[in-house]
């Protein structure tokens, strides 16, 4: 699930220095209505994170002993077709933890009610513009998760700014594994002075900006020390067994590697730029979704929950624990000393792409071009041009579309 976004593309997904309780995060239990009942919750985290949640609903029980929350795994790849079964028979879960580029669909199908009463003041507008649909909100914003560079300390001890710098490295004997699919290397093309929107706001394809950020990545590939494969796993593997210096990870892979090399041999810095132009990886969010099929009782049990899960002391204990793996979905000022892997994550967000919720569908429609022609380029079959090119009119004949 965590790197489902990115192959939507992908993705769904919390800091904080005060612990004072304010609009969304208070829980006031009514004198008239005890809190009592069960909640079911459904989600696709595995290990720590998994266990973190579970804990986040046993600290919620001990508030509220007469709720009964159960808590079900199920694979990031069912996770969307279980729940529609389950909901054209009445049933399923009251609350989905997921990542928002499923949200289109559900709300195509009349499966997941809007929310009007939720205080969203302080969340990221990021975070909110996946979560917004057609001026109407469905979730809620628990976390967002981005892509920056990752590198083994024992082996690195000044890690590249620069494409240039990183491919000299490349050529001095530092290995680099690359993430290499259409969606996990996008964020290349704003280093090449690619714009993400247009002036009316429309997420954008510059086909001349990716044209050149392939050709870069089709000449790069040529060097020995530069690994490009659509394998996430191969790419953890030889990270994680020491066989590269560099990988271009998700934010969601920290904690693995981590425990695989140890907290103080993972380092993490922003994605290399060139000149004045930066990196812009696209930004996801994990989210909370609610069962229309739900009661009306059974929803306002379930958003109390929710409330709780995302008010600033769980977030704080979930930061605590995974070490900077995401950033909160709300405003909050970050402390570089005590969390210098979510201030490295705030500042690559600063210049990721957040593709509105409104346009992930019309999106899908030119990623899926993207990723069949992707390998082509590489393999030398059409050039950066050509593809770049049919990849244009694919967007324009999908927004010259009603």
């Amino acid at each position: 699930m965590r790197y489902h976004f990115f192959q939507l593309i992908v993705l769904i997904f919390m800091f904080l220095t005060g612990c004072s309780l304010k609009g969304s995060e208070k829980i006031v239990e009514s004198q008239e209505e005890p809190v009592q009942g069960q909640i079911l919750v459904w989600h696709s985290f595995d290990g720590k994170i998994e266990e973190i949640i579970q804990q986040s609903f046993n600290d919620y029980r001990q508030l509220y002993p007469n709720v009964r929350i159960v808590s079900e795994y199920i694979p990031a790849d069912q996770l969307e077709q279980e729940f529609r079964q389950q909901f054209n028979r009445g049933l399923g879960p009251d609350i989905l933890l997921t990542t928002s580029g499923v949200i289109p669909s559900l709300i195509h199908d009349n499966l997941i009610p809007e929310i009007d009463d939720f205080d969203f003041s302080s969340y990221l507008p990021t975070a909110m513009s996946h979560v917004r649909y057609q001026g109407k909100i469905y979730g809620i914003p628990t976390s967002v998760m981005t892509q920056v560079l990752c590198y083994n300390k024992k082996k690195v001890k000044s890690p590249p700014q620069t494409l240039t710098e990183l491919l000299q490295q490349a050529k001095a004997g530092y290995s680099v594994g690359i993430w290499s699919t259409f969606t996990t290397t996008f964020w290349g093309v704003r280093v090449f002075g690619g714009k993400s929107f247009n002036a009316q706001g429309d997420f954008v394809f510059d086909q001349n900006s990716w044209a050149k950020w392939m050709e870069w990545l089709k000449n790069a590939q040529s060097e020995p020390n530069m690994i490009l494969t659509d394998s996430i796993d191969v790419l953890k593997q030889a990270f994680t067994n020491n066989r590269l210096a560099y990988v271009f990870c998700d934010s969601s892979q920290f904690t693995d590697y981590e425990q695989a090399l140890g907290k103080d041999n993972l380092g993490v810095t922003i994605l290399p730029g060139e000149g004045d132009n930066s990196a812009g990886p696209i930004l996801y969010s994990r989210v909370i979704l609610f069962n229309r099929m739900s009661s009306p009782k059974q929803q306002k049990l379930s958003q109390r929950l929710a409330q709780f899960f995302t008010n600033r002391e769980q977030i704080r204990k979930r930061l605590m624990i995974l070490r900077g793996s995401f950033i909160p979905a709300y405003q909050v000022n970050i402390n570089n000393r005590l969390f210098p892997l979510e201030a490295i994550l705030a500042q690559q967000a600063k210049t990721a792409i957040a593709i509105p919720l409104d346009q992930i569908q019309s999106a899908l429609v030119w990623v899926k071009e993207g990723n069949s022609l992707y390998p082509q380029v590489l393999a030398g079959s059409i050039t950066p041009e050509d593809a770049a090119q049919k990849i244009s009119e694919t967007v324009n004949q999908n927004l010259s579309q009603p």
